[in-house]
């Protein structure tokens, strides 16, 4: 079940899959939040354990919960979300972090800062899903474009 705490969303429940991976959504977006989470139910290999609306939030989520996997809005408002991906991967380097974005030019800062994957708004709850797995297990860097994706062996 996830929980409001002070504006921070935490999954309390205890019937974790021991061996799911772990997500974070972070969106400003509560209806995108809410639309990631919908794609991302319903697979017993995925749980989403927190969600978080701002960088800081994400950062503070980040290191409490320490996700395997965090799936982050490359247009956080009123953040630097480039920033945000390098604070995350200096606090918790093992997290894998897709982030989604329409901007190509994105792309080259969102890598340079330490992502893993980088996938348009529009993707498919299929390939997200696909995509987490990939990135978890693999740790490969991840480019869609179109319904097409690369692979990059990090």
């Amino acid at each position: 079940m996830i929980t409001r705490s002070s504006n921070t969303y935490i999954d309390s429940g205890v019937n974790l899959v021991d061996d799911a991976i772990r997500v974070l959504i972070v969106d400003s977006s509560e209806a995108m939040r809410e639309g990631i989470r919908h794609m991302l139910a319903g697979d017993e290999s995925i749980k989403v354990v927190g969600e978080a609306r701002d960088g800081k939030e994400a950062l503070d989520l980040a290191v409490k919960i320490s996700p395997d996997i965090v799936i982050l809005d490359g247009r956080l408002k009123g953040t630097d979300s480039a920033k945000v991906i390098s604070y995350i991967k200096e606090s918790s380097p093992q997290v894998g972090i897709i982030v989604l974005n329409d901007e190509q030019n994105f792309l080259v800062p969102a890598i340079e800062s330490g992502a893993s994957g980088f996938l348009t708004g529009d993707v498919g709850r299929s390939d997200l899903i696909g995509a987490i797995r990939i990135v978890h297990l693999w740790r490969m860097i991840l480019f869609q474009r179109g319904s097409r994706f690369t692979l990059v062996k990090l």
